[in-house]
């Protein structure tokens, strides 16, 4: 299944600091997910985790892609910068996964603190739907 996604729709992921430093750097193309949007996102807005803890990136969405594990591996382990054991622990006791693939990156120049888009929110333990204006906003910090 490949999911079209609403032209506003913004999500905020919660990512270690390596992955979200492989996405900037485009070493990693694809960020792979357990969990299924009910909305597919435009947007995907990227929060490193512990210990950077900060709002670090973000891109535009090219698509989405569910597979099983192993058919999300056989088509994305080369731009996914996971290694075998890693990726398929990840995915322990899943039938499905999804892949969602990386077209444009931007990096913020000023990392953002996860209150400057949620006041009171904590960081997603999967994903969390952000206001559309939320990619206005992180623009003027470019």
């Amino acid at each position: 299944m490949d999911s079209e996604s609403d032209p506003g729709s913004v999500a905020l992921l919660a990512i270690k600091p390596r992955f979200a430093d492989a996405i900037i750097a485009g070493r990693k193309t694809v960020e792979f997910r357990k969990t299924r949007f009910s909305q597919p996102p435009r947007y995907v807005v990227l929060y490193a985790s512990t210990p950077v803890r900060q709002i670090v990136a973000y891109f535009k969405v090219a698509y989405i892609k569910e597979l099983t594990p192993l058919g999300l591996w056989r088509k994305f382990r080369h731009v996914g910068a996971i290694e075998h054991d890693e990726f398929f622990d990840y995915y322990d006791n899943c039938s499905l996964g999804y892949a969602i693939v990386v077209a444009t990156v931007w990096k913020l120049g000023k990392p953002a603190r996860l209150g400057h888009l949620r006041p009171r929110g904590a960081a997603p333990q999967s994903f969390r739907y952000l206001n559309k204006s939320s990619i206005r906003r992180l623009s003027e910090r470019r």
